[in-house]
């Protein structure tokens, strides 16, 4: 029997001090996407997400406010996608295949995903 793998992703909303925002991203060698992780058995899907926020990118997920959950489609199987804020004084330097992007980069993501109710961005 094949054990199929959840999946789950997100990214943070970044408010600068001028007003402008980012987005956290994840850089591929032929695109941009938002982040994602495997889902793990023992925890929720939410704290799988974190947990990835917290040990890959080392974010202080204490820092963050959930402010949009909504559901993407990737191949074929659904995937929650969970959008958090911070500020810019919480920023952190992030791995090298992650970079915080400007909303034009996110519309260009949104636009290859199939997505059921998009993000609310304010």
């Amino acid at each position: 029997m094949k054990i199929v793998t959840k999946q789950v992703s997100g990214t943070i909303m970044l408010h600068l001090e001028d007003g402008s925002k980012r987005f956290l991203v994840h850089e591929t060698e032929s695109s941009k996407e938002f982040a994602r992780t495997d889902t793990q058995t023992e925890t929720t899907v939410l704290a799988s997400f974190l947990n990835f926020l917290k040990s890959n990118l080392h974010i202080d997920v204490n820092r963050i406010r959930l402010v949009e959950l909504t559901n993407t489609q990737s191949n074929g199987a659904n995937m929650p996608l969970y959008v958090f804020e911070m500020t810019s004084e919480e920023a952190t330097e992030l791995p090298k295949d992650f970079a915080w992007e400007t909303p034009d980069s996110v519309r260009e993501i949104l636009g290859t995903i199939e997505i059921e109710g998009v993000p609310l961005f304010e």
